[in-house]
């Protein structure tokens, strides 16, 4: 048995994949603690790892359209970061002697546990929740976007350092690192070094297989989700979209043979007013048990969402709004997997997009080959594999004494 210190990021799309790697971890007979704030604890908890709950500042969406109140807040809370990130370390070195982990699993944007890693000699591995990033992937992006010049003016000025994943200790001090992500979704694959492993999906099987959702209490119309022609719609929890995005798509589907299940994060569904009989909203649905008994998904393209609609193979219609889920987004219609629709389209589009997707038979047989071979993946399994090699080299290196 050995022991592991998780420590995820406070984001449903962090805490997701990390939460499959604890449980493939306590499944092999190791001792998992999880550092996490205390809406996150309980997930973490019922998977069998003990958790110490530490005060992490509540991450909350990005709107569409930001007000400058908003960007100003978001300015000054910059200071806030880097206190709280200097008092995380610190708290996470005085409770080690509670731990005393051989080897640390570190998302990286939890950089007070990395911080802490290292203030103490205990060996890290990088965990990327989306596309590892290198110089050449944000360089390409910023060409793409921006232009070739504008991509030399980054090279020059070394702006790519700035990248939460290309930070010194994200990169050049980790031990190993893990990245949620399959060889179709990852830019520029020959960038990285023999550390970093690409092991996704990074996900548990689906809940709920007797037609209602395991563990969760709700008033969903699982059978009629499961019977109708249903899509699950689902823009994120972080840069999700606004009340007027989810609305449009209600409009546009109304009348239509089409059950929608709309999943409006921040948004409360009262915003949207009255909505067709044809549409369910929710703040939060089991997306896995939900996504599973759909035949299409309008997604905004993060990599936990395409990799369960690649492995579930789901149409995808993608709505891509973060720089990486654009990449994301381009790299499934690359595929043969689904379409781009830009969010300002008129709502029709939308609808005739998802009929195209499901009515198309290369689609379907290019998804039928990838949920295939994604359903003999093991990503948790595979993680786990860099991590016990990883700590058999600890324990095994000249100065271990744990």
């Amino acid at each position: 048995m050995t022991r592991y210190l998780l420590a995820p990021f406070p984001l449903h799309g962090h805490v997701t994949p990390m939460v499959a790697l604890a449980a493939e971890l306590v499944g092999r007979g190791h001792q998992v603690d999880v550092v996490i704030s205390a809406p996150f604890a309980e997930v973490f908890r019922e998977v069998g790892c003990t958790v110490t709950e530490i005060a992490i500042r509540p991450r909350g969406g990005v709107p569409e359209q930001p007000t400058f109140g908003h960007r100003l807040r978001r300015v000054r809370r910059i200071w806030d970061v880097f206190r709280e990130q200097r008092r995380l370390t610190r708290d996470l070195v005085g409770r080690w002697p509670t731990w005393e982990p051989t080897v640390v699993v570190a998302d990286i944007m939890a950089i007070w546990a990395i911080r802490a890693a290292e203030a103490v000699g205990v060996p890290f591995a990088s965990f990327y929740v989306t596309y590892a990033v290198s110089e050449e992937v944000l360089l390409d992006e910023v060409s793409r976007q921006l232009g070739p010049r504008a991509a030399g003016l980054v090279r020059r000025l070394r702006l790519a350092r700035i990248q939460p994943g290309l930070r010194r200790r994200v990169t050049a001090g980790a031990a190993k690192a893990l990245v949620n992500t399959v060889p179709e979704l990852q830019p520029a694959r020959e960038s990285f070094d023999e550390r970093f492993h690409f092991v996704g999906p990074l996900r548990r099987e689906p809940v709920g297989t007797d037609g209602s959702a395991a563990g969760y209490s709700d008033d969903l119309p699982w059978d009629r989700i499961a019977r109708e022609r249903s899509v699950y719609v689902s823009t994120g929890t972080m840069f999700t979209r606004g009340p007027e995005f989810f609305r449009k798509i209600a409009d546009a589907f109304a009348g239509t043979p089409w059950l929608v299940v709309l999943a409006t994060s921040h948004t409360d569904p009262a915003a949207l007013g009255p909505l067709p009989e044809n549409v369910i909203a929710r703040q939060y649905v089991p997306q896995s048990a939900v996504l599973e008994r759909c035949d299409a998904f309008l997604s905004h393209g993060g990599m936990n969402s395409a990799l369960e609609g690649l492995a579930l193979g789901k149409p995808m219609v993608l709505v891509p709004r973060a720089a990486d889920q654009r990449e994301i987004a381009r790299r499934l219609a690359a595929a043969g997997v689904g379409v781009v629709v830009p969010a300002e389209s008129e709502g029709p589009r939308f609808v005739a997009a998802l009929d195209a997707v499901t009515a198309d038979r290369d689609i379907r047989r290019t998804l039928t080959e990838l949920s295939a071979r994604m359903g003999r993946l093991n990503g948790p399994g595979a993680a786990v594999d860099v991590l016990e090699k990883l700590a058999l080299e600890t324990r095994h290196s000249p100065g271990h004494t744990r």
